[in-house]
């Protein structure tokens, strides 16, 4: 490893170079937002005199991690308050590369941008600038409040999608003088990230510092999943209250009891059948809409799923034989309609309703009770507003590309759960924290190396270039083609399960009447 140093308007900044790729860890994009800057909006970081190592990543944002959050996360070193700091890899420190900047998911309350997972040196040595970011998790990102209102700002909610806000703003300034081009910034997720680039894109804010957009199983919810700011509200009451101090003081709160308290409220709350609140929360001033009734993006969006997403809760394993599944199936027909009911008022709280019967008869082909349910649970709670999210930006002119990830993973049977697609972008697959439960084979190595050049081309051009010598077909209403990202064949094929999509009107009406076969390709 031989060393690199840049310099940037805030200082000297000295990192490692290996493979011919530079790498920058630890970066500071803001303040660290402690002690009067708890609970407020991040500041701009401070200058430094010297040179500053960026050898070591920085310290996580608070959490807990366990359970299905350990499948892509490796165990974490550093957790802090202070957790505010960037990663860059990048080919050269000089020219005019285009940029990646990549949003972690895990529910708003997981992960880092240090994570084995989105290692961006494979992306980097074909000619991307990586940027993985930090942000505030849990309570310390998501409380919100009146009373905590921000007299700087005005805000008094989505404390970790502002530090998004401000990464981006810290890139558009400095990542020239790390050969990058802020003029080609295409910002990346996936999970709670990409549903925050996609609110990020839909609110208008950011507007000027990325140009594309990839979002990777977005969970677009809508109310009752996200929060409205008296929910939202009614919830930090709620936590002031089991703390004995009024909302204001929450900020005198040290971030580790806020953190440890709120998780033991929220696990309350789950036991009851009720919802935590916390970010993202719609405050009227930094998001305005909700998913499903935004505007279209301005931008090109590359977008789609996992084949089976709702194994992550309900079939995951841990690569030895293990369960990190938290939920679990319905056992029967007649635990499945009630289960279902549930769902529908969770995800699809529309009317009119669709009929449970109806919506029970058309996930019949899927198979058993549990297949069903998983499927239905896949279509409804990703697959379908995801959809809607391509079509609306087709309708209106803008180029989008849809896509699902269908590598199956080694257990009792093949699935491709949430989040099985992080490694394969990255190239981290045979990483040891991941290469156990995903197969350390040449077949795992084709498709990565496939998938990292149609996300590279992506970020370079603004569309994915071809996969297995097929172009990638734009998504239109006329022809609604997903690309199937599996070892074997990939390519283009109509969308899989069209009646249970069709089950899902006010997401998928516009299309699922007529969605014709992929050139040489039968339906999924």
């Amino acid at each position: 490893m031989n060393p690199s140093l840049v310099t940037t308007p805030l200082g000297r900044l000295s990192g490692l170079c290996t493979g011919g790729i530079h790498r920058f860890l630890g970066v500071p994009y803001a303040r660290p937002p402690v002690g009067p800057l708890r609970l407020r909006s991040p500041q701009p970081t401070l200058p430094w005199t010297g040179i500053r190592p960026a050898h070591d990543a920085g310290a996580a944002s608070l959490q807990t991690l366990a359970g299905q959050q350990q499948w892509l996360n490796a165990p974490i070193e550093h957790l802090s308050e202070d957790c505010l700091f960037l990663n860059i890899w990048t080919p050269s420190l000089t020219g005019r590369h285009p940029v990646m900047v990549w949003i972690h998911g895990g529910q708003t309350r997981n992960g880092h941008g240090a994570s084995p997972a989105s290692d961006g040196q494979a992306l980097a040595a074909l000619g991307v600038v990586v940027v993985t970011i930090n942000y505030r998790l849990g309570a310390l990102g998501g409380l919100a409040h009146p009373g905590l209102e921000d007299p700087a700002t005005g805000f008094c909610a989505n404390w970790g999608l502002q530090d998004k806000l401000a990464a981006l703003a810290w890139v558009a300034e400095h990542i020239g003088a790390f050969g990058g081009d802020p003029g080609r910034v295409t910002l990346a997720g996936q999970s709670s990230g990409a549903a925050n680039a996609v609110m990020l894109a839909q609110n208008s804010l950011a507007s000027g510092h990325f140009h594309a957009l990839i979002a990777q199983s977005p969970p677009l919810f809508r109310p009752p999943m996200f929060a409205e700011l008296a929910d939202a509200a009614a919830y930090t009451e709620a936590l002031a209250r089991r703390l004995g101090v009024a909302v204001p003081a929450l900020r005198q709160v040290a971030g580790s009891v806020l953190q440890t308290e709120e998780q033991a409220l929220a696990r309350t709350l789950t036991a009851e059948g009720r919802r935590p609140h916390t970010a993202p929360v719609r405050d009227g001033r930094l998001l305005r809409h909700w998913p499903f009734d935004a505007p279209a993006i301005g931008v090109p969006l590359l977008a789609g799923w996992t084949r089976h997403e709702a194994d992550f809760w309900f079939h995951l394993q841990d690569g030895q034989g293990h369960s990190l599944a938290p939920l679990r199936e319905p056992d029967d027909a007649a635990e499945l309609a009630p289960r279902v009911q549930r769902l529908m008022a969770q995800h699809y709280a529309f009317t009119p309703a669709p009929d449970t019967a109806a919506v029970l008869d058309a996930y019949t082909a899927s198979g058993g009770v549990p297949q069903r349910w998983r499927d239905l649970y896949t279509d409804l709670v990703f697959r379908a507003p995801i959809l809607q999210l391509i079509n609306r930006q087709a309708a209106h002119g803008q180029p989008a590309w849809a896509y699902e990830f269908a590598y199956p993973l080694p257990g009792d049977r093949p699935s491709t759960p949430h989040a099985a697609d992080v490694p394969f972008v990255f190239g981290t697959h045979r990483h040891p924290h991941l290469a156990p439960k995903i197969g350390a084979t040449g077949a795992a190595d084709a498709l990565s190396a496939t998938v990292i050049r149609a996300w590279a081309d992506f970020v370079h051009h603004g569309a994915p270039g071809p996969v297995n010598g097929t172009a990638w077909p734009r998504f239109t209403a006329a022809q609604p083609l997903a690309m199937v990202l599996e070892p074997a064949h990939p390519g283009p094929a109509a969308l899989s399960r069209p009646a249970g999509l069709a089950c899902w009107p006010a997401y998928t009406a516009p299309w699922t009447e007529a969605a014709p076969a992929g050139p040489d390709r039968e339906p999924l």
